[in-house]
């Protein structure tokens, strides 16, 4: 399989390859009529994102209630009677685009806003063992499902946001060093097919009971938002090797 430039549905694919990640991986479909109603059918809200999108743009939820369906765009809200009318709707959106459709993961929230985690992964060379280098908690603004600063989102320290969240009976440190191991575990899945890669952004959601899931990874993550330390680690790995 090649992967040329960003394409989330072959990247969960090759990550999906190594067996440790698996119970990771939010699970993912390509956009097709039939996973759009099974996927609703079964987990009652789901995702349709652009499988090459930037910045959490055009990134749909879709929700079944008691008596209809709705479909969030940011803070904005339409609503169908049926899943086959919700899928209409969609599919006039999206047209020729590419788009995958995710499970949706009910993420931890800190003072009533959802967030997740953006980690930096490295090596200094390609010979050398992947590093957790920098990690940071982005908050969604309120009444918004994506936690991207583009969208109004915010960032807090780790600790500042598990202090804050409601996020239950987990030991913080401890869960930090396994969403280290996971984010490393993400980079190793890749490289067979980006043997020269150095850098990586892994985005990790955090559940109420501490479970974590990978939303996707990215090869070219933005650097902005971290401590000063950690854009001081960031920046030895870039130039090392």
């Amino acid at each position: 399989m090649k992967i040329n430039g960003r394409n989330k549905w072959k990247l969960y694919l090759a990550m999906n390859k190594k067996k440790e990640l698996r119970p990771y991986l939010v699970l993912t479909k390509k956009w097709a009529k039939k996973n759009f109603l099974a996927m609703l059918r079964k987990y009652k809200s789901i995702v349709v994102k652009p499988n090459k999108g930037l910045k959490a743009t055009n990134v749909y939820f879709i929700t079944k209630r008691k008596k209809d369906y709705a479909v969030q765009l940011y803070e904005n809200k339409c609503y169908f009677p049926t899943a086959q009318k919700a899928y209409m709707y969609m599919k006039q959106k999206i047209k020729q685009s590419s788009y995958i459709i995710q499970r949706r993961i009910r993420t931890a929230k800190v003072n009533g806003r959802i967030f997740d985690m953006r980690v930096i992964i490295q090596r200094k060379s390609t010979r050398s063992p992947w590093t957790a280098t920098a990690y940071k908690a982005r908050v969604a603004r309120k009444d918004r499902f994506v936690t991207n600063a583009s969208k109004g989102g915010s960032t807090l320290t780790y600790h500042e946001a598990m202090n804050q969240s409601n996020v239950s009976a987990v030991d913080y440190d401890e869960l930090l060093q396994q969403i280290k191991e996971v984010s490393v575990l993400a980079a190793q899945s890749l490289n067979p097919y980006y043997p020269n890669k150095r850098l990586y952004g892994i985005d990790i959601a955090v559940r109420k009971d501490g479970s974590l899931h990978i939303f996707e990874i990215n090869r070219k993550p933005a650097l902005k938002g971290f401590s000063a330390t950690q854009q001081e680690t960031i920046k030895t790995f870039k130039q090392a090797g």
